[in-house]
């Protein structure tokens, strides 16, 4: 009866809207490969989406290789499955919008780049989005288990947990980085494991669900250990981004007393507790921040790490107001910060980094307001889907899919802008890659979670 159903399941996917004109030697070639390439093509995406979070932090660049993986799939999708345009056509409203202030992000910054002739160098980050497009659209005609999702992070979330301790109290690194720089490895680290946490909503309506839930708990550990372990202290504000996300799905479970007082004091619990266990490093980079700050505005002390980033935003601010609509560009915006410390206006040290430390004012100075709004977008237009998807009512089984999914998809967009309020996360490669395929995962699972088992 399952193979059954899933032969008619293939054959409505393939026959729906379908052009069966004969087209010579390329529509054998198609028919070959939906007749033999169905079960190899699922498999492979599967395995694409369990590597990009498996070992994007502990594997040389490993960020890439399951994005890699997936747009080969989805290359093939397209040809041996539905053409582009029809597997483009049915998608839902909301998830067209999404895609479309993916490719609007792509469009603009290589666009930009081409006008400023800032170089081909400068299209590599931004195209990122245009191929998870794709690969969210070739996602949707796939019928893949959540199983690998959750156990991509599960198993992402425990290596990067023992690779930071390892780098920590054995080599004896001051901050753990993995195989990435040092605060992107924090912020990403921190994201696997809070998307573990929203894995627990799956893992309960699940045939081996102790099983699951205790590899989910593990992941979930490691990942936000391994982020503190990091130093990073950007991430660090996450889980408070995450607490009204697990509320509204405390709520949506029909937990909503119960997790309203239990869900805070476990976040208390947690930050003292990793604040006065001197070994984490926590304390000493908090006292450290605070220390910095204070000396910033009492002292005029613009150097440290904390007053750097004050004159980087105040540089960038100024950027911004100059130039507001359509911004510096990469290369102006670098030359008119040195020129801003070299004027005495920002500290000089401050003025030698290449980015803002914070995505918000970044955008604003290079690509003026018409970026701020794509990004704006790139962030939002997630949150409202995945919010609708896990207001969907349906069986529990069902239910427990959707809003799992539902708030790792909400949880992801969370996470980056925190850590992009001190941190420019969409111009490092790990950053563009993984927010955008893992966006493009999520996404494209929840347009076929009705198939989720």
């Amino acid at each position: 009866m399952r193979k059954a159903s899933r032969d008619a399941w293939t054959a409505s996917l393939y026959d729906r809207g379908h052009d069966h004109r004969d087209w010579g030697f390329i529509s054998v070639l198609q028919r070959q490969y939906r007749v033999l390439g169905y079960h190899w093509l699922d498999t492979v995406m599967a395995m694409a989406v369990f590597l990009l979070p498996a070992i994007a932090l502990v594997a040389p660049t490993g960020y890439s290789w399951g994005a890699s993986l997936l747009l080969i799939g989805a290359v093939t999708v397209f040809f041996t499955r539905r053409s582009l345009r029809q597997a483009w056509q049915p998608l839902p409203l909301g998830l067209k919008i999404l895609i479309g202030f993916m490719l609007a992000y792509a469009a603009i910054w290589i666009g930009d780049a081409a006008w400023r002739g800032e170089g081909v160098r400068e299209f590599d980050r931004p195209s990122r989005f245009l191929f998870a497009a794709l690969c969210l659209v070739a996602l949707s005609q796939c019928r893949l288990s959540q199983a690998w999702l959750w156990a991509g992070l599960c198993v992402g979330g425990i290596v990067t947990g023992y690779v930071a301790v390892w780098q920590k109290f054995i080599e004896g690194m001051t901050r753990a980085s993995g195989t990435a720089q040092t605060i992107q490895f924090g912020n990403i680290a921190m994201m696997i494991g809070l998307m573990c946490l929203a894995g627990l909503i799956w893992a309960g309506a699940q045939r081996h669900r102790k099983l699951w839930i205790s590899l989910l708990l593990i992941g979930a550990m490691g990942g936000v250990l391994a982020s503190f372990l990091s130093g990073t202290r950007g991430a660090w504000l996450a889980p408070l981004a995450a607490l009204p996300i697990g509320l509204w799905a405390a709520a949506r479970l029909g937990h909503k007393k119960r997790i309203c007082v239990l869900l805070p004091l476990v976040v208390v619990i947690f930050y003292m507790s990793i604040y006065f266990i001197p070994e984490t490093g926590v304390k000493s980079r908090v006292d450290t921040a605070a220390a910095e700050v204070r000396d910033y505005f009492v002292n005029d002390d613009r150097g440290g790490s904390v007053g750097y980033r004050f004159e980087m935003w105040r540089g960038g601010w100024i950027l911004f107001s100059e130039s507001p609509v359509i911004g510096w560009g990469e290369n102006a915006y670098i030359e008119r910060l040195r020129a801003l410390g070299e004027e005495g206006v920002i500290a000089k040290g401050a003025s030698r980094f290449t980015h803002g430390h914070n995505e918000w004012i970044n955008v604003l100075a290079k690509r003026g307001m018409v970026g701020g709004l794509i990004l704006f977008g790139v962030y939002l237009a997630p949150l409202i889907w995945f919010a609708r998807h896990g207001r969907a009512q349906a069986g529990q089984l069902v239910h427990s899919n959707r809003l799992g999914l539902a708030v790792a998809g909400m949880l992801l967009p969370a996470s980056f802008f925190v850590g992009g309020l001190t941190q420019v996360g969409f111009n490092h490669n790990s950053g563009a890659m993984m927010y955008a395929f893992m966006l493009a995962v999520l996404a494209g699972l929840s347009a076929q979670t009705d198939y989720a088992k």
